[in-house]
C-alpha cells in the first residue's frame, strides 16, 4: 500500500486551512466504518482459520513442489497482516525454490521477502535483496512479479525519503519500471490501471491518477485489497486537492476494505484519523490512531510506528488540552456555585434574620394591637358604664332633689305651724335606712345590666359549696356588691366602705373571708373579678 501517512503529518504540523467542523458533517460511510470496526475481531478470527487451515497443509504436505504452495500461500496471507511470519515464510519459499531449482520460484520468493523488509521499513536490506534477484532465466509471468515489486520499492523510498532531489530520483525510477512492468500487462486491464495510476498519482498528475482508479474500481476482477490500496489512494488525492468531504469519505472506504481483509499493514485509518483530528473530532481520531498503533505494532512495521507515534502525542496534546480546558471549566463552575452558595447561604441568613426581625415585630404589633384592643374594650366597658351610671345617676337625683323638694315643704310647714313633734316623727331613721336600700337596689340593677354574667362567673372562682346566690336574679349578695365596686375600678376600702355604709374593717373582712374560700389565689383573685 502507498505510504503518504508522514506527508499528511507534515501537513497536520504546519496547521490545518479548515475550521472545525460541526457536529453532524461526517459522512455515512464514516459511520460504516465505525460497524465495521465492530466486527474487527471476528475477520481477523476468519483470517486466522485460513491461515491455520493453510499451515495443516503445509505439515501434511511432503513433496517439496506443494510445501514451495503453502508456504507461498501462507506468505501471501501474511504480507499485509504480520510482518514476523510473512518473512519466515518467504524465507521458506525461498528455501524450497533453491531447492527445487527453479529460476521463477526463486525470483517469487526473493521478491515475497523484499516486500517483507520493505513494508517492515528495513529499506536497505529490502533493497540488498532486491538487487540479489536475477531474472535473466524467468518467465514473463515471474518478471512481472519482479517489476511490480520494483516499481513499489521505488515509491516506497520516494514516501520515505521526502528529500530533494531524491524524490524525483525515485519516482523517476519507479517510472522507469513501471514502463517495463506494463509490457508485460493487458492495456486497460485491472492490473495496467493499477499500475498507471500508481504512476500517475507520484507523477503528480492527480486528474489522471483519479480517472484510472476509478475505472480500476469498476473492474470486475479487483479484489478486496486492491480496493483499499484504490479508495485509499484517491483520499490521499482528495486530500492534497482540498476536497476534504470527499477524502474522508475515501480513506473511510479504504479503512473499511482493510478491517474486513484484516490488513495491518496499512495508512488509511491513520489518515482519516489526522482529518478527523483537524475537524475537532478528538475522540474519534485518538480511538482511530491508537486502533493504527495497535495495528503497526501487531504486524511490527517500523516506519508505521514512527509515523504514528509522531502524530499520536500531537492529538494526545490536544486531548489533554481539551481535558485541562474542560477542568478548569468545570473548577471555574465548581467555585462559582460555591460563591453563588455562600451567597446564597449569606442572603438565607440575611433573610431568616430579617425574617425573625418582622416575625418579632409582628409579635409586637400583635401584642400592642391586643393591648389596644383590650384598652379599647375597656374603654367602651367603661363608656357604657359611664352612660349607665349617667342616665341612671340623673334619674336618680332628680328623685332625690323631688323628694329633699318636698321634705323641705314640709319641713317648712310643720315649722311655721309649730309642729315639731309631728316633723320629729316624720324624720326618722327608718326612712334614711330604706333610702340607702333603694340606692344598693338601684346599684345592683344597674350594674347587673352592665354585667348579666357576673354572678355566674363570680360562683365559678368558688368550689360548689361555697358558692352563693342573691336573694333574686336583680340583686347581689354584700359580698358580690363589694367586689362588683372593684370591678368597677372602685378599689380603695375607704371608698367601698363609704358608699355601702361599712366601716372599713368590715369590708377588709369580706374580701379576706371571700378570697380565703376561693379556689383562685389570693392575689389573684381581683385580677379575676377584672376579667368578669
Amino acid at each position: 500500500m502507498v505510504r503518504y501517512t508522514l506527508t499528511i503529518l507534515i501537513t497536520l504540523l504546519l496547521g490545518s486551512t479548515e475550521g472545525r467542523a460541526e457536529d453532524g458533517k461526517y459522512t455515512e460511510t464514516i459511520l460504516r466504518l465505525e460497524e465495521s470496526l465492530a466486527r474487527k475481531g471476528d475477520y481477523e478470527r476468519a483470517k486466522e482459520e485460513r491461515i491455520g487451515q493453510l499451515r495443516n497443509r503445509l505439515e501434511q504436505s511432503h513433496q517439496s513442489f506443494a510445501q514451495y504452495q503453502q508456504a507461498i500461500q501462507l506468505y501471501e496471507e501474511y504480507k499485509s497482516y504480520k510482518y514476523d511470519s510473512a518473512h519466515h515464510y518467504a524465507l521458506r519459499s525461498l528455501a524450497l525454490a533453491e531447492k527445487l531449482g527453479k529460476a521463477d520460484y526463486v525470483v517469487e520468493a526473493k521478491c515475497a521477502v523484499t516486500f517483507c523488509l520493505l513494508s517492515a521499513g528495513l529499506y536497505k536490506e529490502a533493497d540488498d535483496e532486491f538487487e540479489s534477484i536475477d531474472v535473466s532465466q524467468a518467465s514473463e509471468a515471474y518478471c512481472k512479479k519482479y517489476y511490480w515489486m520494483a516499481s513499489r520499492m521505488q515509491y516506497d523510498m520516494s514516501d520515505y525519503n521526502h528529500s530533494m532531489p531524491y524524490i524525483d530520483e525515485y519516482v523517476k525510477q519507479g517510472g522507469i519500471y513501471t514502463d517495463s512492468l506494463l509490457r508485460y500487462l493487458e492495456p486497460k486491464s485491472a492490473e495496467w490501471l493499477y499500475a498507471e495510476a500508481m504512476r500517475q498519482m507520484k507523477e503528480f498528475h492527480y486528474d489522471e491518477s483519479t480517472l484510472s482508479f476509478k475505472q480500476l474500481l469498476k473492474a470486475d476482477d479487483i479484489d478486496t485489497h486492491t480496493k483499499a490500496i484504490a479508495t485509499s489512494c484517491l483520499g490521499w488525492i482528495s486530500f492534497f486537492e482540498d476536497r476534504r468531504e470527499e477524502a474522508m469519505t475515501y480513506l473511510a472506504e479504504a479503512a473499511i476494505y482493510d478491517n474486513e481483509t484484516a490488513t495491518k499493514e496499512t495508512t488509511a485509518l491513520c489518515s482519516l484519523a489526522g482529518l478527523l483530528y483537524e475537524d475537532g473530532d478528538i475522540e474519534r481520531a485518538t480511538r482511530y490512531v491508537q486502533l493504527s498503533l495497535d495495528d503497526a505494532n501487531f504486524y511490527d512495521a517500523r516506519q508505521r510506528k514512527i509515523e504514528i507515534g509522531r502524530i499520536l502525542p500531537i492529538i494526545e496534546q490536544d486531548r489533554y488540552n481539551i481535558v485541562k480546558s474542560q477542568r478548569n471549566t468545570m473548577i471555574t463552575a465548581l467555585v462559582a456555585a460555591a460563591l453563588a452558595i455562600l451567597i446564597l447561604g449569606i442572603s438565607i441568613y440575611v433573610i431568616r434574620r430579617q425574617m425573625r426581625k418582622l416575625q418579632q415585630a409582628r409579635q409586637l404589633i400583635e401584642a400592642r394591637n391586643n393591648d389596644l384592643l383590650k384598652t379599647n374594650q375597656q374603654l367602651h366597658e367603661a363608656n357604657k358604664i359611664k352612660n349607665e351610671y349617667i342616665g341612671k345617676s340623673f334619674y336618680i337625683n332628680a328623685e332625690y332633689i323631688n323628694k329633699v323638694e318636698k321634705l323641705y315643704k314640709m319641713v317648712d310647714r310643720k315649722i311655721a305651724a309649730r309642729q315639731f313633734d309631728d316633723l320629729r316623727a316624720q324624720l326618722k331613721e327608718s326612712t334614711l335606712l330604706s333610702e340607702r336600700k333603694n340606692m344598693c337596689a338601684g346599684f345592683d340593677e344597674t350594674f347587673l345590666k352592665l354585667f348579666p354574667d357576673f354572678v355566674e362567673k363570680y360562683n365559678e372562682l368558688f368550689e360548689e359549696k361555697d358558692r352563693r346566690q342573691p336573694d333574686d336574679e336583680k340583686s347581689l349578695t354584700s359580698e358580690m356588691r363589694i367586689f362588683a365596686l372593684i370591678r368597677l375600678g372602685v378599689s380603695d376600702s375607704e371608698r367601698i366602705a363609704n358608699f355601702l355604709d361599712y366601716s372599713v374593717h368590715t369590708v377588709n373582712t369580706y374580701k379576706t373571708r371571700v378570697k380565703n374560700r376561693s379556689i383562685v389565689e389570693n392575689e389573684q383573685f381581683e385580677q379575676r373579678i377584672m376579667e368578669i
